[in-house]
């Protein structure tokens, strides 16, 4: 089984770095937003994004970029699982996964406990498997599971 791990620079990327017993033990790649800081190793390959803000004039030009570059990732390394932490460059990889047939995990952030993220909400249509760490959340999504505390 070939898993793809997606998520953004800073804390959703360090979360999804907590699930590295994991991530070792399947054939995984992970993509992420391009950053000027080194991070670690996670997986034997990663696939970079441009890094896009929803509040800036370009959002939507930059976002139809975004969707090309998944679908170029998804289409050369075909996995059967996606596993995202957010934020908003896991959604066009999880549309295009589930269009294919293919599983999606999303696990809301840790730093979610009292009110849903924008990208929950939308990632909340797609996953397959939607985790919550906060029991307060299923409010919001009430056909998510929620774990506790995971990282």
């Amino acid at each position: 089984m070939k898993l793809c791990f997606v998520a953004s620079i800073g804390g959703h990327l360090e979360e999804l770095a907590q699930l590295k017993e994991i991530i070792k033990d399947y054939d995984s790649f992970l993509l992420t937003e391009k950053n000027d800081f080194q991070e670690k190793k996670l997986c034997s390959r990663t696939y970079y994004v441009s890094h896009i803000n929803r509040k800036e004039r370009l959002f939507l030009i930059h976002f139809i970029k975004l969707w090309i570059q998944s679908l170029y990732v998804f289409i050369k390394e075909k996995p059967d699982c996606i596993i995202t932490t957010g934020a908003l460059i896991c959604y066009p990889i999880s549309v295009i996964s589930k269009i294919f047939h293919k599983k999606v995990i999303y696990i809301e952030s840790f730093a979610r406990m009292h009110t849903a993220s924008l990208t929950g909400k939308l990632m909340y249509r797609v996953a397959d498997l939607f985790i919550v760490q906060s029991d307060e959340l299923l409010q919001y999504y009430p056909k998510a599971i929620y774990c506790g505390c995971i990282f």
